[in-house]
């Protein structure tokens, strides 16, 4: 575990706590008087994620992951929408889960019922809350991360002769588009700041390279 300029209180906390697998300190530094620190669960792998993703299920079923896949207990489309928008997320943002009560109080009602996933940053925290700032339901971003996904395989997949250079440029024009999209949803679709009690964080999770 890496752990960078915390409180004591926060150092005795993360000490403490019987971790039995690898966990990393988030780090932002916002415009504020002093740095904030909240632990976020970190993964390079995307069977680790899909695992601990659905952990409940996995124990409720007492099963393995591929088991749970074979039984068709995993909803894998929606743990790749989630992994592919964990991997557009800039390093100081995260995603994060919270109850549906608790997002009912906090958010309300939009299109499409009440989002209970979000992306954003943490702007400040206490001992027992976090400012969640820049947040955005995560569906419509899964949608567009997805699109992002699929066009830079595309791109990918393409050869590079002369005779397929009008597919390429179409194929970029799209993910240029889809990209500059992304940006506009993330912007304007964001929720005003919110505090929120760490204790009813169900999930706080971020992507990083292998």
């Amino acid at each position: 575990m890496i752990v960078v300029s915390v409180s004591s209180s926060m150092m005795l906390k993360a000490i403490s706590r019987p971790w039995n697998r690898r966990e990393v300190l988030l780090r932002v530094t916002p415009n504020l008087s002093h740095m904030v620190v909240f632990p976020a669960r970190e993964y390079t792998s995307y069977d680790e994620f899909v695992r601990e993703w659905c952990e409940a299920t996995l124990a409720d079923e007492e099963c393995s992951l591929a088991e749970a896949r074979d039984r068709g207990l995993i909803d894998e489309q929606a743990t790749r929408l989630r992994w592919q928008l964990l991997g557009e997320l800039t390093t100081d943002e995260l995603l994060i889960k919270i109850p549906k009560w608790l997002a009912k109080e906090k958010v309300g009602f939009t299109d499409g019922g009440t989002p209970t996933e979000f992306v954003g940053r943490i702007g400040d925290e206490t001992e027992k809350a976090i400012l969640f700032i820049n947040s955005a339901p995560a569906h419509s971003l899964m949608k567009r991360a997805h699109r992002i996904h699929t066009l830079e395989t595309s791109l990918k997949e393409q050869p590079t002769e002369a005779t397929d250079a009008d597919q390429r440029a179409w194929l970029q024009d799209r993910l240029t588009e889809q990209r500059n999209q992304y940006a506009t949803e993330r912007e304007t679709t964001g929720l005003s700041k919110e505090w929120l009690p760490t204790s009813q964080i169900i999930r706080a999770v971020r992507r990083s390279n292998p």
